[in-house]
């Protein structure tokens, strides 16, 4: 109950930034047309911030091989993530089949499951769910993101790609990580504060989204349909894959409590800025967040 109790905790701040978000948009405080503007802010500010952040971490040889093992861990379950979307969704329509592939790889482990994991497992369990991150940010910015980008060859994909700034200071907080290079203290706060933005401002922003669609239209079968995958199927598949594989219990219990997450916050965003259906992809991240709040709790029963 208690875990429960923290979770819904976690989980009630992100509805109110999502209420937030409704309310500006159905009082017209936040237009449609202005809503870009945000969405700028989101991807070229703060969430390359709260990226940067992240890897201002110190790391001996011990912490280095448990966290070689957890980015095995979570490069092999991206793979298995990415073939189910590409399996449960081959015949999905077009306008929402990159949604659907980018929301079953992606879940939202960095805003929501982060604050969870702490509350379970600690300090370890944040040290090991900042390694568990790497390889998924990397892969959101590549692979999940071309997922989205269409009419163009390979060689435009990956300059589009190489442009990204959440991509890009993925290489300069590797650099910072394994070089003895510090951040000022003064700039290394200013980083963080700005990176903390991004959690409330992507919510926002997907309530904003869900403001200007139809309420009647919330109860979507597609997004149901992806809840199920996104937060039963596939903590379940590894759950008993990373147990056959005799992986020590902290490692596939951040795992599976990180893939157990619902849709990644940034699904709606994504969608947006290449044209997708982002009402859709809002919704699927509001109905996988909602069931996850009883979800959650009940897999950990397996722990």
């Amino acid at each position: 109950m208690n875990v429960f109790e923290r979770m819904l905790n976690t989980q009630a701040l992100m509805f109110i930034y999502v209420v937030t978000g409704i309310i500006m948009a159905r009082t017209r405080i936040l237009k449609h047309e202005g809503r870009s503007s945000f969405i700028k802010l989101l991807l070229d500010i703060t969430l390359p911030c709260m990226i940067l952040h992240s890897f201002e971490v110190d790391v001996g040889m011990s912490e280095l091989i448990a966290a070689g093992e957890i980015i095995i861990i979570s490069s092999g379950c991206s793979l298995i993530a990415w073939l189910t979307g590409k399996i449960f969704w081959r015949k999905a329509a077009p306008n929402r089949k990159a949604v659907l592939e980018f929301a079953t790889m992606f879940s939202n482990a960095g805003n929501a499951g982060l604050p969870i994991v702490a509350s379970v497992f600690g300090t370890t369990g944040v040290f090991y769910t900042s390694f568990y991150l790497l390889p998924i940010r990397i892969l959101i910015w590549t692979l999940g993101l071309s997922l989205f980008v269409e009419g163009t060859n390979f060689k435009e994909k990956i300059k589009i790609l190489l442009k990204t700034p959440s991509l890009d200071v993925v290489f300069i907080g590797l650099a910072l990580m394994f070089l003895p290079i510090k951040l000022p203290a003064a700039l290394s706060t200013a980083i963080k504060n700005i990176g903390d933005m991004t959690g409330p401002l992507s919510m926002m922003i997907i309530g904003a989204a869900l403001g200007e669609a139809n309420l009647r239209d919330a109860f979507d079968v597609d997004a149901f349909k992806l809840t199920l995958v996104r937060l039963v199927v596939q903590p379940l598949i590894f759950l008993f894959l990373l147990k056959a594989l005799g992986v020590q219990d902290i490692l596939w219990q951040v795992t599976v409590t990180l893939t157990a997450m619902p849709a990644a916050a940034n699904t709606e965003i994504i969608a947006e800025m290449y044209g997708k259906d982002y009402a859709f992809a809002a919704r699927c991240v509001v109905v996988s967040t909602v069931i996850s709040l009883v979800s959650v709790p009940i897999l950990t029963l397996l722990f």
